[in-house]
């Protein structure tokens, strides 16, 4: 669906919302999560105010900063004036109960409790924990390495 559109000199430009957020996203790929975009008609004719709503997750203020800068700086030659909103994630159990990796996680125990007994329902728990906290490190290890790109 094509969202807003533009004249030019050259013609007429329409903007998917998909390829614009795709754009954005892959602008900002580092530590930042785009959560969403929504296009505005500002009261110039010429420019379009583009709101991009991000995490908020332990971003240090001076990274927000360089990110912003980078963003206006990608837009503004496409005649988007960028509006960014920082917002935390939300949390808590209901966020929980709603995710349905949680209730394929719970399944899985009982499955495996009901199949293996309890010895080898902690064994797999066991060797579950250990892969996670390799793949944990390794993607803090890699963060490290992607936050350079903005001087974090």
């Amino acid at each position: 669906m094509y969202y807003t559109w533009k004249n030019t000199p050259y013609g007429i430009i329409r903007v998917s919302c998909k390829g614009l957020y795709d754009f954005v996203a892959e602008a900002v790929r580092a530590r930042l999560r785009l959560y969403s975009i929504t296009l505005e008609p500002s009261g110039k004719k010429e420019h379009t105010n583009l709101t991009l709503v991000f995490s908020d997750e332990d971003i240090p203020p001076e990274m927000k900063r360089k990110a912003e800068d980078h963003i206006s700086s990608v837009m503004k030659p496409l005649g988007l004036k960028a509006s960014i909103v920082w917002a935390s994630p939300e949390r808590g159990i209901m966020s929980a109960i709603q995710n349905p990796y949680v209730w394929a996680g719970l399944a899985s125990c009982i499955a495996v409790v009901v199949t293996a007994g309890f010895a080898g329902f902690f064994w797999t728990l066991f060797w579950g924990g250990a892969a996670w906290f390799v793949i944990r490190g390794a993607k803090f290890i890699a963060g490290r390495f992607r936050s350079a790109e903005y001087g974090g």
